[in-house]
């Protein structure tokens, strides 16, 4: 997947989201297959009211997941799960701006990703700390 290209299709507001799903392929850590994009509860709203759908596959009704999917791409008011709670406000405005789009900090992806604790999990973590040892030896 072209993520900046389908970025540039979804045209959101800078300031009102920021890419998590898909932060390791702008980093060129590993492809992306489609994008999650926490947004501001305005910029839900406003994508709801524009014809975007609510999800209602199993695991969103099964956990009361709250989120839309259009296109291989994910939108969520909030970025949560287990004992990890992101502060959306914070994670917009601490973005890592990549080709004019805002991504995800990996460090926070990290914490996440350690949250959820799958296989493929451990395995993005290790590439996503391996990546930043690299580049913060370059940058010594």
């Amino acid at each position: 997947m072209d993520i900046y290209k389908k970025l540039k299709e979804l045209d959101f507001p800078i300031g009102e989201y920021v890419v998590v799903g898909g932060a390791m392929a702008a980093h060129n850590i590993r492809e992306a297959h489609d994008l999650d994009i926490l947004v501001t509860t305005n910029l839900y709203k406003k994508l709801l009211k524009e014809g975007y759908k609510q999800c209602l596959c199993e695991q969103c009704l099964s956990t009361s997941r709250i989120m839309l999917n259009k296109d291989n791409v994910d939108i969520v008011p909030n970025y949560m799960f287990g004992n990890y709670i992101g502060d959306t406000k914070s994670l917009i405005g601490n973005a890592d701006i990549i080709n004019g789009f805002p991504f995800i900090r990996l460090e926070e992806f990290i914490k996440f990703k350690r949250e959820l604790g799958r296989p493929k999990d451990f395995d993005d973590i290790k590439l996503m700390e391996d990546y930043l040892r690299k580049t913060v030896n370059l940058k010594s």
